[in-house]
């Protein structure tokens, strides 16, 4: 598997998938909707904000479950865990870039 798809899936497709949509907003808020630009870039992060949460959650659920776990198992699970906030901090980024280069101070 490539190894941003594997990171894609990782993630959890369905928090990917979503931030994915807040991306192509920004970029298509660039050419139609320029004051929507950060807007979308916002919700990207905040829907990597919310896949991160909900993961932990699940995650801690999971753990009560099992009991008994090594710290490997955890650590794992973290970088898992990351994976969308860091997309949708990207995203952020992005939109952000985007926003200052269309609109330069005066």
């Amino acid at each position: 598997m490539n190894g941003l798809f594997k990171l894609y899936v990782e993630g959890s497709v369905g928090w990917m998938t979503l931030i994915t949509l807040a991306l192509v907003g920004v970029l298509i808020a660039m050419w139609k909707a320029p004051k929507w630009v950060r807007e979308l870039g916002l919700l990207g992060l905040s829907l990597g904000l919310l896949g991160w949460f909900t993961g932990f959650c699940q995650a801690f659920v999971d753990i009560m479950k099992a009991g008994d776990i090594s710290m490997g198992v955890v650590c794992g699970g973290v970088k898992v865990a990351l994976i969308a906030p860091l997309y949708g901090i990207l995203v952020y980024l992005v939109s952000v870039v985007i926003s200052t280069v269309q609109s330069p101070r005066k």
